[in-house]
């Protein structure tokens, strides 16, 4: 069992971390570089007392936990172990086990944070607390590892589609569409990250004396959390839009669609940002917090958009982003500057990496 064990570490658990070590960085600064141990406290203890800060503290840990059932399922998929499927051969019990204790590894963040709470709602005597995240801890284990057995007895199950829909949508709907359709995980977990980022950001105010910055450093990492997008755009159109660079548009022209794109993936965050604004706040200073996200975000599409980056360089980029705005953010650093920065160094990537060099093969004479 021992041997069994060993080598589910090595396929999963070890691959999961290594693959996952920049998130885990950035999430570690976040928590522990910009928040104090105190800080954390008072967290923990707000949604000890509050259904609500402790119903989103759930969520996210079954966000995390979607994130390692898709790993395994897909590494179970990939070539190399194919050989696991005669795992399903083990006798059913000692294979739960196998199992349990696999997603236990895997939630390790989960449970040592879930371990904190455990600990602050005893001493403060918050039973129900208690018991509400022991058993969610448990079913999340419980989860995980019977949806990890379930896909390796059904390798190739019914996939539920959504019903076609013959409509004639415009070009700037063709990836949010793909993506619901084809992609919802990732859909669900990116807009999911980000908006209860904003939100818990908002809801940050009230219990502090806060000022704006705090704002920005929730924008941005939001911003972050859909750094993978612009890969994704870029596949899309190179699986299904072969003829996409063909057409007789302008390199502005093409700026423009993809700015619209982006501006409906980002609007959801709008209206977050609007439902939660902090009354410290001004409405109209969340506007232009959104406008300054949409603008980061095109420039993150021009940056990626038709380069083949590995993952690792992208990966270090993201991080090194991170650390740079978290400086000039605290270093107060105002949003309007933000605003033109990410906007004007869009057109302006684009411009250089797309129109200039590709401007005789995409323009044509009217």
């Amino acid at each position: 069992m021992m041997v069994l064990l060993t080598l589910l570490n090595r396929i999963f658990v070890g691959p999961f971390y290594a693959r996952n070590a920049g998130t885990f960085l950035v999430i570690v600064l976040l928590a522990f570089g910009f928040l104090s141990a105190n800080e954390h406290r008072a967290l923990i203890m707000a949604a000890l007392g509050s259904p609500f800060f402790l119903a989103i503290v759930f969520v996210l840990w079954g966000l995390y936990l979607l994130k390692t059932v898709s790993f395994v399922w897909q590494e179970l998929h990939a070539p190399e172990h194919l050989f696991l499927q005669t795992f399903w051969l083990v006798p059913t019990p000692k294979r739960v086990i196998l199992w349990l204790t696999v997603q236990s590894a895997l939630l390790f963040p989960v449970l040592l944070y879930g371990g904190w709470m455990l600990e602050i709602a005893t001493q403060q005597g918050r039973w129900d607390s208690f018991w509400a995240i022991l058993i969610f801890l448990l079913l999340l284990i419980s989860a995980g590892a019977l949806m990890a057995d379930f896909r390796l007895r059904h390798p190739n199950p019914d996939t539920l589609q959504l019903p076609p829909i013959s409509l004639k949508l415009p070009y700037e709907l063709f990836f949010p569409i793909y993506w619901l359709r084809h992609e919802p995980l990732s859909l669900v977990l990116t807009k999911a990250f980000s908006g209860l980022l904003l939100a818990g950001v908002c809801r940050l105010y009230p219990t502090d004396d806060y000022d704006q910055r705090l704002l920005l450093i929730g924008l941005l990492i939001a911003i972050l959390g859909h750094a993978q997008v612009g890969g994704q755009v870029s596949a899309f159109e190179r699986k299904y839009l072969l003829f996409l660079p063909n057409l007789p548009l302008s390199w502005g022209q093409r700026l423009g669609r993809y700015a619209l794109t982006y501006g409906l993936l980002w609007l959801p965050e709008l209206l977050i940002l609007l439902r939660n604004c902090p009354e410290a706040i001004q409405s109209d200073y969340v506007v232009w917090l959104w406008l300054t996200g949409w603008g980061w975000l095109l420039l993150m599409h021009s940056l990626a958009y038709g380069y083949a980056v590995l993952p690792e360089r992208w990966l270090s980029g993201i991080i090194a982003a991170f650390v740079i705005g978290l400086l000039l953010i605290m270093f107060g650093l105002p949003v309007s500057i933000w605003l033109v920065l990410g906007w004007l160094g869009a057109v302006a990537v684009w411009y250089w990496s797309f129109g200039k060099r590709n401007g005789t093969e995409l323009n044509v004479p009217h």
